[in-house]
């Protein structure tokens, strides 16, 4: 093999293993995410302060990802100076980290409602506001799950699963706004409740069109390049 050859190659593989570790950390950052989207609902649907108020905590580790990231995509843009595919994976990245961070402010706004710091009077939901929201909280976790296990192995059929499900997620939604108008209506002291429901019902929806804008980073990520050894693909077992 030629000098050259050789050279590059060791700068190839050098690349790999930089973006690799980028790769990695992104997907703990998106299981701290899907940890906050988990217990914010949590602590909405058992009115669970103790629950909001770790959401809050952990807020700022997630801030810490978000930057850290940042810098280290930078950093391997100007390093290494990627083109083509390798580029598009390193953008792709940065920009999951934006979907991430933006999961964790919605989280982050649904802990305030249950700590009544969300600007408006905080009420507690009743038991079918708790069920509906419930409800649409897991079919939004699931879609978080799935484009985590997605990005972690640039699964793309696990991204096309996310996608779908999002119709899923829009529908319940839509439903479960004409059932909170519904209980409004019937009773004028469910207002507030029902008010506050809405929120965060729609904090979940958006939960779940940033999970599927993660899928369908994925797949744009997937276009054009092989992907370094460790982005293995996903075991059968576990789909």
């Amino acid at each position: 093999m030629a000098v050259g050859s050789e050279i590059e190659g060791h700068i190839s593989r050098a690349f790999d293993g930089e973006l690799s570790s980028l790769h990695v950390q992104v997907v703990e950052m998106g299981g701290l995410v899907l940890l906050q989207v988990r217990e914010a609902t949590t602590a909405y649907a058992d009115w669970d302060a103790s629950a909001a108020g770790r959401v809050l905590e952990r807020e700022r580790q997630v801030n810490e990802f978000a930057d850290e990231i940042d810098v280290r995509s930078l950093r391997l843009i100007a390093k290494r100076q990627p083109v083509a595919g390798d580029l598009r994976v390193v953008l792709g990245l940065a920009k999951v980290v934006a979907e991430f961070e933006r999961m964790g402010d919605e989280a982050k706004k649904i802990s305030l409602t249950v700590l009544g710091r969300a600007g408006r009077t905080a009420a507690r939901p009743g038991a079918a506001t708790s069920r509906d929201v419930r409800h649409l909280a897991t079919l939004a976790i699931n879609m978080v799950r799935l484009s985590l296990d997605a990005l972690d192995c640039i699964d793309v059929g696990r991204s096309a699963e996310v996608i779908a499900l999002d119709h899923d997620l829009d529908g319940e939604y839509a439903d479960g706004l004409r059932r909170l108008m519904t209980r409004a209506m019937e009773d004028p002291r469910n207002f507030s409740a029902a008010l506050e429901a809405a929120f965060v019902s729609k904090s979940l929806e958006r939960i779940g069109d940033h999970a599927r804008n993660v899928a369908r980073l994925v797949g744009s990520m997937s276009e054009g390049r092989s992907p370094p050894p460790t982005f293995s693909p996903c075991p059968a077992a576990a789909r």
